[in-house]
Order: structure tokens, then C-alpha cells, then sequence
């Protein structure tokens, strides 16, 4: 296994066993395939495939989120048996355009279905709040029976988990079906998904990134491959996908739901976290009601004992007990391109007319900083694991493994320097409270990242992302129901001074054509453990969108 020379051999070989999971009847000709060239919105293609009946189109439709669909089961208006056999072939679908998937087994997944409907018919209830329900895992989530990666390809290597981690035995307690895993990048540290499976790419612009680390995870969700997905975040892995595919997400504060093995084992200075990305707000309520609602914290030493408590607040921060929405416009160090300042005025001019709001500016403090740190505590030792683990097989270090990895403030540390650091860790988070107090904001509106979905290749700046990892904020993404236009988007002309090289460098990126159609997201951000404040105020925010009803599909 340590050997280099079993690179390219064990890529192809898991790669090979990955494609012919898909049945035969599910294949795309290579003419279809070629319909769609790179730059083209490819969410038609399970329509002009035929291989879909109506209702199977119409049961993976957007309008269909995972709520509605449990209610359906509830109902008998569907199977759970229909339901799964209709995501999967979509998914199947999905995967041969945007390769966003790593497993495939749709009949173990039916034979789950079907010994659901069975029990529903025999006994009228359900075993859980998401019978019959399916749900695609990312890949370095175990499921029993199936491997696990963390995009590296000597992963392929390693025998089948004996057993799923702690989220998704609470999912399938719940009555979740499971018919997929997806893909993510090299190492899981990129805000892209490219590994040795595949480059997965955007169904709304395949020249487009579909964000990371867990693009997979959206890309198969926005095409309609899935009505809920699962993926985890330690730098914005949840929110870029979710923003680049116009879905919803909430990032949680870390310690509030089960997760699995870390990305990196040890290095615990910065925590990822587990959570969905969904097509409603309200299956993301939905999601943490189950999570939380199974009392995690029992089973999970560490886990704070706080249940799930969607209730209005005793009162909002604002005058006459309205929500103070603090507007942060940019984070002082890259000020985003056009698309997204046009999303985020818009919305602010909407909840100004909004009795609900009360809007104020919100001051950026301290974010390159934050997220510098971030970045040199991801990777204590300087990035040597990583490249350990690339080095199992001899597979070659992708551009953006070798980008984050070899940031300014990576490099290896002591332990004496690594105390140090934590040290400085605690006492920003500190200023940062001190300084979000001071606001005397319920929440802060804010861009997701510096632009709409990146060009493949491109996202390089984590700083709207990792800086509410650091301060270990729960932070939400959701749809404006806008997207990216050349004719209102057009490119900045007018001289200023850059506030950063990669301000300049963002700035430059933005060519307006090339984001024609992309969905236009926003981030919603509050203190920790104050998840529910976020959902409260999105459900306000929520009454006003889309801000415009146009679709690109």
C-alpha cells in the first residue's frame, strides 16, 4: 500500500468498480453526454434523457423537498419504494454529467424501501420521523458495507466500514434510506470537489464550480439527484457548496450534533461540524429536530446537552421588538464582485420596507486575521499528513491541496508553538464576542464567499467562510432567488485602492459573462449555540424571498 507504483492502477480500479454500479438501463449515450458541453446548464437532462416517467420527473422536481415527501409517504400518495427508485435514477443521471458521486446502490436501497412500506402497511406507523426518506452521505462518512474516502485514492484501498458513524445510524434510526455516497476533493480542504474520482462541476454552469468540500453533495441535490443531503464543514465545506447551488444549509456550532472521523485525526484546534444542505428552511429545521431530538449527547461524550428549541425569543434586539439585522457588506479585506452586492442590496432595500427588520450597518473586525489562523490551525504540522496520505498511492498533489497547504502561515509547529497559537485562537474569539456584542445585532447578513459559484479552479479565498469556524458561529446560506446577470452585474471601471492582493485578485476573476445564470446566495451568521435564532430569522427573512421569481433552467 505504500508503494507509489500503485498509482494511477488503484484510481482506475475503484473508478471502474464506481461505473458499473450504474445499471446499463441507466447509461447516457455518448452522444447525449456530448449535448452539453462545458459551460452548459444541465438541469434538463434528466427530462431529455426519457429515462424518468412523469411521475419519477415530478416526484425529484424542485418543488418536491424532503417535508413534502414524507407527508406523501404519510398519506399513501407515494411508496418509499417509488420515492428512492425515482432519486436514484436521477441521480444516476446526475452523476455522468457532474461526476458527483463515489458509490452507488440503489438496490440495497430499495430492498430498505421496500421492508419500510412493508411495516408501514402492516402497522400504520412509521419507525421514524424520515421513513422512507433518501438521503446521499459524503464520502468520508461511513456507512456500513461501503468504503469511505477522504478524497485521497489509496482510501479505495481500505476494507468496507463495519458500521455507520454516529449521524447516520441516528439518520437511519429516524427511518432515512440510503442510496449513494458523493464525492469530495483531494485531502477535504478545498472549497472546490476535485479528487481522483472526478472534478464535480455545477449543473447550473458546468464551467462553474459546484463549491466544496461537499460539492458533490449539491451538485447532486440542485440537479435533483437528492432531497436532502448530508455533508460537514471546518472552513465553509456546507456553505460554499450550498451557495454555489443556490440550496440552504446551516452550519452548526460545533459540540451541538454527532459527527465522525476528523479530517484530521488530533487536530482539533479548528472542529469541523456535521449538517444538511436542503431545498427548503424547513427541512433544515428538520434535520436538526431529528439529530438533536435522538439526544446525541448520550451516546457522545463530549456533545453539549442542548435539545432542539424552535421557539421565538423573549424579545429581539431591535426597537419595538423587531430583528436588528446587522449588514455586513464586506469583511475588509476582499470586497465582493458585482453579482453579490447587487443580491445584498436588494435584500437590504426589501427588509427595510419590512416592519419585521430593523437594518443597521454591521463593521467587519479583525477577519484576515481570523482567518489566517484558521488556515495555520488547520494544518499544525505544516501539511505533512496530507502529503503523507497523497503519498500512500503516488497519486500526483492537486493545484488547490498544494495551494492550502502552502499558505503563508502553514508550516510545522511545536507543541510549545502550537499552545501559543491556541492561545491567540481564545484570545481573539474574545474580541471578536466583545466587538459582535457591541453591534447589538441579532444577526449579521453577509456575502458567502467573494462572488457567485467560482470558475473551476478559482476559490481561493476562505475568508467569508473559515473566519465563523474560528469563532465557531453557527452560520446559515439561503437562496435570494436572484441570479448572476451581464447585463445588471457588469464589471467594476472605476479606480479604487484594493484592500488586499486578493481583492485585486478577485476583482480581476470577474468576467460577467462567465457567471451568467449562477444563483445568488447569502450567509446568515450568529453567536454560538444560537442556531435557533439563525432558522427564527431566516423563517422572517424567508417571507420576502425569492426577490424575483426568473429561473435560468
Amino acid at each position: 500500500m505504500d508503494s507509489p507504483t500503485i498509482w494511477p492502477q488503484v484510481a482506475l480500479d475503484a473508478i471502474a468498480e464506481r461505473e458499473a454500479r450504474i445499471p446499463q438501463a441507466l447509461r447516457l449515450s455518448s452522444e447525449f453526454i456530448a449535448k452539453y458541453p462545458p459551460g452548459s446548464d444541465v438541469r434538463s437532462a434528466a427530462k431529455d434523457a426519457g429515462l424518468l416517467t412523469e411521475l419519477e420527473l415530478q416526484i425529484t422536481g424542485p418543488g418536491s423537498d424532503a417535508t413534502s415527501l414524507l407527508e406523501r409517504i404519510k398519506s399513501k400518495e407515494l411508496t418509499a419504494v417509488q420515492i428512492v427508485t425515482a432519486f436514484g435514477k436521477r441521480a444516476a443521471i446526475a452523476h455522468q454529467l457532474l461526476s458527483c458521486l463515489t458509490d452507488f446502490f440503489l438496490d440495497e436501497a430499495v430492498r430498505r424501501a421496500s421492508e419500510l412500506d412493508e411495516y408501514y402497511e402492516k402497522t400504520g406507523q412509521f419507525v421514524g420521523p424520515l421513513h422512507g426518506l433518501p438521503i446521499d452521505i459524503k464520502d468520508h462518512m461511513d456507512i456500513a458495507g461501503h468504503k469511505s474516502s477522504l478524497g485521497y485514492s489509496a482510501d479505495a484501498l481500505n476494507p468496507p466500514a463495519p458500521a455507520h458513524v454516529r449521524t447516520v445510524q441516528v439518520l437511519y434510526d429516524a427511518g432515512a434510506v440510503f442510496y449513494c455516497k458523493t464525492n469530495m476533493p483531494q485531502s477535504g480542504m478545498h472549497l472546490e470537489t476535485q479528487s481522483f474520482w472526478g472534478q464535480v462541476t455545477n449543473p447550473y454552469n458546468t464551467r462553474l464550480t459546484a463549491g466544496g468540500s461537499s460539492g458533490g453533495c449539491s451538485a447532486l441535490l440542485a440537479f435533483g439527484g437528492a432531497p436532502l443531503s448530508i455533508g460537514s464543514d471546518i472552513g465553509g465545506s456546507l456553505r460554499s457548496p450550498a451557495a454555489a447551488c443556490g440550496l440552504w444549509t446551516l452550519k452548526p456550532t460545533t459540540l451541538r450534533v454527532p459527527r465522525g472521523p476528523s479530517l484530521q485525526e488530533g487536530a482539533d484546534s479548528i472542529v469541523e461540524t456535521f449538517g444538511p444542505i436542503c431545498r427548503s428552511l424547513r427541512d433544515v429545521n428538520l434535520w436538526f429536530s431529528v439529530v438533536i431530538g435522538s439526544k446525541p449527547w448520550l451516546d457522545e461524550h463530549d456533545l453539549v446537552p442542548l435539545p432542539w428549541r424552535l421557539s421565538p425569543p423573549a424579545s429581539w434586539s431591535g426597537a419595538g421588538g423587531r430583528i436588528r439585522i446587522g449588514v455586513m457588506r464586506h469583511d475588509g479585506v476582499v470586497l465582493p464582485q458585482p453579482p453579490i452586492r447587487r443580491a445584498l442590496q436588494a435584500l437590504v432595500d426589501a427588509l427595510d420596507k419590512d416592519p419585521a427588520f430593523e437594518v443597521v450597518e454591521y463593521a467587519p473586525f479583525k477577519h484576515l486575521e481570523a482567518s489566517e489562523l484558521a488556515h495555520e490551525l488547520y494544518f499544525p504540522d505544516g501539511g505533512a499528513r496530507v502529503r503523507a496520505r497523497i503519498a500512500r498511492s503516488g497519486e500526483p498533489v492537486l493545484p488547490l491541496t498544494e495551494w492550502v497547504i502552502t499558505r503563508p502561515t502553514v508550516k510545522y509547529h511545536t507543541l510549545e508553538e502550537l499552545w501559543e497559537l491556541n492561545v491567540r485562537r481564545e484570545v481573539l474569539r474574545a474580541q471578536y464576542l466583545a466587538h459582535y456584542n457591541s453591534q447589538n445585532v441579532d444577526v449579521i447578513l453577509c456575502p458567502v464567499g467573494p462572488g457567485p459559484a467560482p470558475s473551476l479552479g478559482t476559490a481561493k479565498y476562505w475568508g467569508y467562510t473559515n473566519v465563523w469556524n474560528f469563532v465557531d458561529y453557527p452560520a446559515a446560506v439561503f437562496p435570494t432567488g436572484l441570479y448572476a446577470d451581464p447585463a445588471l452585474d457588469v464589471k467594476d471601471t472605476e479606480t479604487r485602492a484594493w484592500m488586499s492582493e486578493v481583492d485585486m485578485e478577485n476583482a480581476t476573476l470577474y468576467e460577467p459573462d462567465a457567471f451568467k445564470g449562477a444563483p445568488l446566495c447569502l450567509q446568515l451568521v450568529s453567536r454560538r449555540f444560537e442556531e435557533e435564532i439563525v432558522v427564527q430569522a431566516m423563517q422572517e427573512i424567508s417571507r420576502i424571498l425569492p426577490l424575483a421569481n426568473s429561473d435560468w433552467k
